[in-house]
């Protein structure tokens, strides 16, 4: 029998009767150990078996029957039988394991008290490599795990001891835990424009997965490495773009173990913003050539458009690049001014970057001219008409020229000819040329416009010769 298993009852008979004797049974035990004690008379009753050792135990029973009738006891034969005690087996714990997919697990060797002992298990999630059930020992393998989910197999080890009747003792459960390599999927390239904010999720096809990263260029804006998704604005101190490369990698951590996967690299483009120089305003005449205009920045590559919102002056609306000199027009009597504006824009990995617009004017200043100014005939000694010189263009400058002084008029001066006494002592009509000429100033700017001439003529004053005397 087991230990702490019951025995079957024994009960003891002999072919030797008699109507009046009385026929008992005296047995011994040699190994009092089993739980029977080391003597007794009459049957043995069935009794739990005790074996607290590590080997099976052996009880001698030997049994004799004696018969008493009329005072006379008469002892017959002996016999003799064995009853057996197995031990209890045992299995000591073993530890749990936890493993990743593709791993060898550590080789599992049973131990216990009873030699002898056969370790039966069984493993009730086959997924992980190993079989549904075994004998001894189980031997290092491949741990494997096809799943996105750890998978755990629960392993019941139960220790057998065999001795005619196979004793089983205390089952023990111990788990190997098969983790599954974590992925992380692949991430495209960014490029984006300095003061960006950047973000990026990390996603992978394992729950739970951690993604741990590196960058390669902390002048980026992102630090050199760091846990998790990215969140942060970009930056960009140069006048090139900047790529910082992005190293991820996934791991996987449950009971304790910690599974590293492949990683996957992207990387982040920073472009510069653009720049535009500030740009001087020009001042010219109608009908006079500009001076070019170079566009120049911080960044090379840079693309300067530009709008001009005043096309009078013979600029076109809009344009690309710079801008080459050009005859400005002012069709009108009045200054024309286009405000231009520029743009600058850097194109670099697919992505425009916009830097802040400047302006500047070109001013078209008009072209000045003098109204027709009607030439006056005046005696000697009488007052002229002053003259008021008017042209189309308000703010105008008129100068003047006198050819003929002797009339009474300087040789020149600036807007009105003011009315003067006329003078001719001569004989014969004097006459003068005025010659108006027109300016207009603008800017820092004059600009010469046409002239006009008029006449002043002077006749002289008439005389009545005296005639020759009579003698009366």
């Amino acid at each position: 029998v087991c230990n702490g298993t019951p025995t079957a009852a024994i009960n003891f008979s002999s072919p030797t009767t008699g109507p009046t004797g009385a026929l008992t049974f005296q047995w011994t035990n040699s190994a009092p150990s089993i739980g029977l004690a080391a003597n007794g008379t009459g049957n043995i009753p069935s009794f739990t078996a005790v074996n607290t050792g590590v080997s099976p135990v052996t009880a001698i029973i030997t049994v004799t029957a004696v018969y008493t009738n009329a005072g006379i006891t008469c002892t017959g034969n002996s016999q003799s039988f064995t009853i057996v005690v197995n031990p209890t087996p045992t299995v000591n714990p073993v530890a749990n394991q936890v493993l990743c997919n593709g791993s060898n697990t550590a080789a599992v060797n049973f131990t216990g008290s009873v030699p002898g002992t056969i370790y039966n298990w069984t493993n009730n999630n086959t997924s992980i490599g190993l079989a549904a059930a075994g004998a001894g020992n189980i031997a290092s393998f491949v741990a494997t795990n096809a799943t996105n989910v750890a998978q755990t197999a629960t392993i019941t080890v139960t220790p057998n001891f065999s001795n005619t009747v196979t004793c089983a003792g205390t089952p023990i459960t111990f788990t190997i835990t098969v983790n599954p390599i974590p992925t992380v999927n692949p991430v495209a390239n960014q490029t984006v424009c300095a003061g960006t904010t950047v973000t990026q999720a990390f996603t992978g096809t394992v729950a739970g997965t951690v993604y741990s990263w590196t960058n390669s260029n902390t002048a980026i804006g992102l630090a050199a490495s760091g846990t998790g998704n990215l969140n942060f604005v970009s930056t960009n101190a140069t006048g090139a773009p900047l790529t910082g490369t992005i190293t991820v990698t996934p791991s996987y951590t449950n009971a304790g173990g910690t599974c590293t996967g492949t990683p996957t690299t992207f990387t982040i483009t920073v472009n510069p913003i653009p720049t535009v120089n500030a740009v001087s305003n020009q001042v010219v005449c109608n009908n006079t050539a500009t001076a070019a205009v170079n566009f120049t920045g911080a960044v090379a590559g840079t693309v300067y458009s530009w709008t001009n919102n005043n096309t009078s002056i013979g600029l076109a609306a809009a344009g690309t690049g710079n801008i080459a000199s050009f005859t400005a027009t002012n069709a009108t009597a009045t200054v024309q001014t286009a405000t231009i504006t520029v743009t600058p824009t850097y194109t670099n990995g697919g992505t425009t970057c916009t830097g802040t617009a400047i302006t500047f004017t070109i001013t078209v200043n008009p072209t000045p001219s003098v109204n027709v100014i009607a030439n006056q005939t005046v005696c000697n000694g009488t007052s002229t008409t002053a003259v008021t010189i008017t042209g189309p263009v308000a703010g105008t400058v008129y100068s003047w020229t006198n050819n003929n002084t002797n009339i009474g008029l300087a040789a020149s001066g600036t807007a009105t000819v003011p009315s003067f006494t006329a003078i001719n002592t001569g004989s014969t009509p004097q006459t003068a040329t005025i010659t108006v000429t027109s300016s207009f100033t603008n800017g820092g700017i004059t600009c010469t416009g046409g002239s006009t001439t008029f006449t002043i003529t002077v006749n002289p004053t008439a005389t009545v010769n005296q005639p020759a005397g009579q003698v009366l």
